[in-house]
């Protein structure tokens, strides 16, 4: 019987030439002398990183809506139940996807311009995003584990990818920026103009896809002319199509989403497949504008740009794979080995802006939390200082967030509107009814969601009708909503934003870190209601420290240029789950499930599908240093030295004893070889 040891390794960090990376340090247990298959070396003794984070993300019993959440360290603490109305902890009935306009089939319309253009797809690696089977393509299964963000390049690649372009891909708008690597001071250029914009500039464009009967799209972003009919609305057979950014995470089974209460895809479309057709028009009118900017220059770099793309902190592997396999599917990449993008978080992308533009104070351990508030999803990191020049920083605590984005005050207005509509006594199909739903949806979506100051104002919307209907609130052409029916919108979002704030801060209190900042960005952190909130519910010492950039609509997309001028500034990351994989224990009797047992080549019983963690969920792990783990195989003589391992992910913050538990995931599948 021939014996094999093995060593496999896991990148978390940098440092590599293709392909991306995980989050490093280093464990390593010793070999024994024989065994069974897969059988791991008996550690020497507690082989936990010391660095790990010990603090955990208390939740406090569950306060009312009009209460600040308590400060109160409680390490013991259950997780209540969330501040959202009913119907699912993080995807709530209030906070629910809206259901369609009355039966009116009437969208939302966009200010319109110019129509669709009619141009042939730009040139590219990828092409068109090719035409769905019908079956959707599902998440893809990398061979390796996907990695948040792709290595730097060496200085040789880096001399050639001179180009940086930032894409902030957002689940209600989305943006691009872009500068060349050469000037480490160099500003970030957002793009502005856009084909339907007219003489508008916009730093942001809708995220939003109509398609046609035959899944062909007609209109996308802020070109959507050719999919509307002359009063503004969707032409028949016309399907808006929009939040299906979070379409990416959902099927990834991450618990932060309820697919359910997702718009529904095209038929025959899988979210891979509409996310590469948002990502597809997009590249097109980024190429477009990039050549008339910079002219031969653009036709020259083009093939060595450099692509930031920034997703939520909360998504996990899964989410982010389908993100690149969409940004593959629309060209941006030339195939799966092409190693010129790089995912980068939101949160991330915003510190590195924030510390480029120098909003922050900061000394060596200080710690500062970023808070950022997008359409879909919310994100909190909380980073300390490592050095002050070069400026590094670590993660400070595990990175949380959910899905209580701005979208979320949409369904909730939905709600409270429908409600007024049904007292106007109109028959299914209405087009009066759709007529006001469309005008109020866009007035809350354009001027009161970003104007609200809970100060007791009311809100006219001219919904351009003749006839009066006082018990829904319109008279003379107007819809009027009182202070109170807004801040129903806002209430429940606002305090599960406060309770994630608050969780951060108890989780850096616990650690002894000096809290300096309270970063607030993102779209909906342009809210001053939602900005107010969060200063006065901190706790007094931390009120003067929350800080708001200028442009914190615009500070993802310029911090994933920064992130691509500069030296990536995080060193290490806490990890957001644990990551194991099976092997064969001793059985022991009374504690093994005993339809686990098997024997082994040396003639003992072992347990099967038993768990060895090598990274614990909130491990401390430096980047660019790999995950050591040591195991050995028995392998018959004459059998192939070459075999395959799956690699077990798991987000509990215990994790269950064999990998055969359904709360394991297994996204990974490793080559193995002698």
């Amino acid at each position: 019987m021939d014996l094999m040891s093995s060593r496999f390794k896991l990148g978390f960090g940098n440092k590599r030439k293709s392909g991306s990376s995980l989050a490093p340090t280093t464990t390593a247990t010793n070999t024994p002398p024989n065994g069974s298959p897969s059988q791991p070396s008996p550690p020497p003794g507690n082989t936990s990183n010391p660095n790990a984070s010990s603090a955990s993300l208390p939740m406090n019993p569950q306060n009312h809506l009009g209460r600040p959440p308590s400060y109160t360290y409680a390490p013991g603490a259950p997780r209540p139940a969330s501040p959202l109305p009913p119907g699912g902890q993080h995807h709530p009935q209030q906070l629910a996807h809206h259901p369609p306009p009355l039966n009116t089939g009437v969208g939302v319309p966009y200010p319109t311009g110019g129509g669709m253009s009619s141009a042939p797809p730009p040139p590219g690696y990828g092409g068109y995003p090719p035409q769905s089977t019908g079956q959707g393509h599902g998440i893809p299964q990398p061979l390796a584990p996907f990695r948040g963000h792709t290595g730097e390049l060496d200085n040789q690649a880096r001399s050639k990818a001179q180009l940086i372009v930032g894409i902030d891909f957002g689940t209600t708008f989305s943006g691009v920026a872009y500068a060349f690597a050469t000037n480490t001071e160099a500003k970030e250029d957002i793009i502005t103009e856009w084909p339907g914009a007219g003489t508008h500039t916009k730093q942001k464009i809708p995220t939003v896809l109509y398609y046609d009967q035959y899944q062909k799209v007609v209109g996308w972003g802020p070109d959507i002319a050719d999919a509307l009919a002359p009063t503004g609305y969707p032409k028949a057979g016309v399907q808006k199509v929009e939040w299906f950014k979070l379409q990416l995470m959902s099927s990834g089974g991450n618990t932060y989403i309820d697919p359910i209460n997702l718009p529904p895809l095209p038929p025959g479309k899988s979210e891979i497949d509409v996310a590469a057709d948002y990502l597809f028009h997009l590249r097109g009118a980024m190429r477009n504008q990039l050549q008339k900017t910079l002219g031969e220059v653009f036709n020259r770099e083009e093939r060595n740009i450099r692509y930031f793309l920034t997703v939520p902190a909360i998504w996990n592997d899964a989410g982010k794979a389908a993100t690149r396999a969409a940004a593959i599917q629309a060209g941006f990449l030339r195939d799966e080995n092409d190693n010129r993008l790089t995912l980068i978080t939101e949160p991330e992308a915003a510190a590195m802006f924030c510390a480029k533009t120098g909003l922050l104070n900061l000394k060596i351990h200080d710690a500062i939390l970023i808070v950022d508030c997008g359409g879909g999803t919310v994100d909190l990191i909380a980073y300390e200082v490592d050095e002050e020049s070069p400026f590094s920083v670590c993660e400070c605590t595990a990175g949380s967030g959910d899905s209580c984005g701005s979208t979320a005050l949409n369904r909730n207005f939905s709600n409270i509107l429908r409600t007024k509509i049904r007292k106007m006594k109109l028959p299914d199909g209405s087009r009066t009814a759709g007529k006001v739903y469309a005008k109020c949806i866009m007035d809350f979506e354009n001027r009161i969601k970003a104007d609200f100051r809970n100060n007791g104002q009311k809100w006219a919307v001219d919904v351009g009708i003749e006839a009066d209907f006082p018990e829904a609130g319109i008279e003379e052409g107007y819809m009027t909503f009182t202070n109170e029916e807004i801040l129903q919108c806002f209430e429940p979002v606002v305090n599960r934003i406060l309770e994630l704030v608050r969780n951060q801060i108890i989780a850096i209190q616990a650690q002894n870190r000096p809290l300096q900042n309270v970063l607030v960005v993102g779209g909906f952190g342009a809210s001053e209601y939602l900005f107010q909130q969060i200063k006065l519910h901190v706790p007094p010492q931390y009120q003067s420290k929350v800080v708001r950039p200028m442009d914190s609509v615009a500070a993802i997309v310029k911090g994933a240029v920064t992130a691509g001028i500069t030296e990536r500034v995080v060193t290490s990351r806490v990890a957001r789950r644990h990551y194991l994989m099976a092997t064969l224990q001793p059985f022991k009797e009374g504690h093994h499930p005993e339809q686990y047992r098997v024997p082994s080549l040396d003639g003992k019983d072992r347990c099967k599908y038993t768990r060895q963690i090598f990274v614990q969920k909130g491990e401390r792990i430096k980047n660019g240093e790999p995950v050591k783990v040591s195991f050995f195989r028995q392998v018959a003589p004459g059998a192939t030295l070459m075999y395959e391992d799956i690699l077990y992910a798991c987000d509990e913050d215990v994790c269950p004893e064999y990998t055969k538990d359904p709360r394991m995931l297994s996204p990974f599948l490793s080559h193995f070889s002698s």
